[in-house]
């Protein structure tokens, strides 16, 4: 039970009194104040650990400390790596009287094994530092990178259940084992220690010795959006860098959706689709198209958007992907997916690194040159040269998600969240906190069928179109048995109605999904308010184990309460 309520100097003080330096301490930033849920449980301050040097031992020495002072002053810890998780929820707690624990300055990557195809990564590694390592040590493998910021953390991402585009796209899937470090009773040190013997390293005798297998029981999972311990490192799978890469695209309308659907959860199954293949809709493109010409833009009511969409040309649907591996094996899967995709009547556009080179080039030419022919060309009367020029207008785009799909961060799709900010859209890399660009992404999972592709999207489209909103929507196939549906919500925070609206549409949504059995890949932060128990189809009570690592309830209180017993001691 917590009795202290603590202020920003008295809890500055205690921490200094303990050894932390006045420059690990800062007061919470407002403007990243919740850009994705309305409730507001502010953090008392941030706190910055750091990792010591002189032993290996006490590498975290900082984060056993502030701890312990948690456990003796009743106050609680919410850890974050980068604060950068888009779309589901930011760096704040969810609880009062709570200490924000920056944990940015943890930037080691270690244990690259080319063999074995691992790598171990702490919570301030960003996407960009894990492809930037990799390249110089050989270029030998890839990590299976998000549309995330470069900036975003990978443990992160890793952690809060995120995705990627590659083979190896199911991130929770991809972790041999993960150090941590669990409160434990008033009394009792802190534990720190391995979830998993899979992939480590060890030294009997003074002899270093390699472990590609564990026996006994992994507790891997318990670190999965959950509270029970404060990661310090994870051990992750790596993608062998392919011999060839060729990237697809396959636009089809609407009236093909059963036909195209139940093709590609065969194609899944049988691998020709070996990676996490995305299927968006049409304003999805409308939007990439937006963030290049802004000025096109000038309203968004529902007709004038589909009168835009009618006169680019764009298409109802487009599936994408990327295949990997010999130049034989690419051969094979690209023939399989034209026979299959010949059946429908669609035809399949393929792009290998020639492609990639050729469009490189295009856009070589000074930015004021491409724009104007562009332009030029998108505000013609000829239906045909628009759609040459919205084709020439997505290049960046296709450029950068082809990169994504090799394993090379990227911050161009950080743009497409302005979609009701385009004016806000001046820096290089955009800061939507300090915008106040309001996001929210939510992705309902079914089996691969056409059946739950349209229930789902149908709900999706009605919903936001009730509430005056846009519905883009990016299908996500994530294994050889399950999509997840990706709906991603924007407005503009400094307008009160939209907010309103998006965060009732949001939440709509996602209980009629969860209703029908489609719940959510991913716990959101502002979806741990309305989803409960009901939502969770299980017949027994999962096992306690907050209070066996955690008694103390001092890591992120009411962090994912659909499973409150599991994860959650009330205080």
């Amino acid at each position: 039970m917590r009795t202290q309520i603590f202020g920003f100097n008295k809890l500055k003080n205690l921490l200094l009194e303990s050894g932390f330096l006045a420059s690990q301490i800062y007061a919470v930033d407002n403007d990243d104040a919740h850009f994705t849920y309305p409730e507001k449980n502010s953090a008392i301050l941030v706190l910055k650990p750091y990792p010591s040097e002189s032993d290996e031992s006490s590498r975290y020495i900082e984060i056993i400390r502030v701890i312990e002072l948690a456990k003796c002053n009743d106050f609680s810890i919410h850890p974050f790596s980068k604060g950068a998780n888009l779309g589901y929820g930011g760096q704040e707690p969810y609880d009062p009287n709570c200490v924000a624990l920056d944990l940015s300055a943890f930037k080691r990557i270690s244990g690259y094994k080319k063999t074995n195809g691992q790598i171990t990564v702490e919570p301030g590694v960003s996407q960009e530092a894990i492809s930037e390592y990799l390249t110089i040590n050989g270029g030998v493998h890839i990590h299976d990178t998000t549309g995330a910021p470069k900036f975003a953390s990978v443990v992160g991402n890793y952690l809060e259940r995120g995705f990627g585009h590659t083979p190896m796209a199911e991130h929770a899937k991809n972790i041999l084992h993960a150090e941590i470090i669990t409160p434990n009773n008033k009394g009792e040190p802190p534990s720190h220690f391995v979830t998993s013997t899979d992939g480590t390293s060890f030294e009997i005798n003074g002899k270093m010795l390699s472990r590609t297998y564990s026996i006994g029981p992994d507790l891997t999972g318990i670190v999965i959006q959950n509270n029970v311990a404060i990661v310090t490192s994870l051990t992750i799978k790596l993608l062998k860098k392919p011999d060839c890469f060729v990237a697809y695209f396959i636009p089809f309308k609407k009236d093909d959706i059963e036909q195209m659907i139940d093709t590609c959860a065969l194609l899944r199954k049988q691998n020709t689709i070996h990676s996490a293949a995305h299927i968006g809709n049409n304003m999805k493109t409308l939007q990439l198209l937006a963030v290049e010409f802004p000025e096109l833009i000038k309203s968004y009511s529902y007709d004038e958007l589909d009168k835009l969409i009618h006169k680019f040309g764009l298409d109802d649907w487009t599936l994408s992907g990327g295949m990997y591996g010999t130049q034989n094996q690419i051969n094979a899967h690209t023939k399989d997916l034209k026979a299959a995709m010949k059946k429908l009547g669609v035809k399949p556009l393929f792009i290998d690194e020639k492609k990639l080179r050729f469009i490189k080039k295009t856009l070589s030419l000074p930015d004021s040159l491409n724009n104007a022919l562009v332009k030029k060309l998108i505000t013609s009367d000829s239906r045909i040269l628009r759609k040459i020029g919205t084709k020439l207008a997505l290049r960046k785009s296709l450029l950068e998600l082809c990169k994504i799909k090799q394993g090379i961060p990227s911050n161009e799709f950080l743009r497409t969240i302005y979609w009701r900010n385009l004016h806000k859209l001046e820096d290089s890399v955009p800061n939507p906190s300090k915008d106040k660009v309001g996001l929210l992404w939510g992705a309902p999972c079914s089996e691969i069928s056409s059946k739950n592709f349209k229930l789902i999207t149908s709900i999706m489209n009605e919903t936001c179109k009730k509430y005056d909103l846009e519905c883009p929507i990016s299908i996500t196939l994530i294994n050889e048995r399950t999509m997840e549906c990706v709906l991603s919500l924007s407005w503009d925070r400094q307008k009160e109605k939209e907010e309103e609206q998006a965060l009732v549409c949001y939440q709509e949504i996602m209980l009629k999904c969860a209703s029908m059995g489609f719940l959510q890949y991913r716990m959101s932060t502002l979806s741990n308010h309305f989803l409960n128990r009901q939502h969770l189809p299980l017949p027994i009570e999962l096992p306690e184990l907050k209070s066996c690592f955690d008694p103390c309830n001092v890591i992120s209180p009411s962090k994912y309460q659909l499973v409150s017993k599991n994860f959650t001691k009330k205080n």
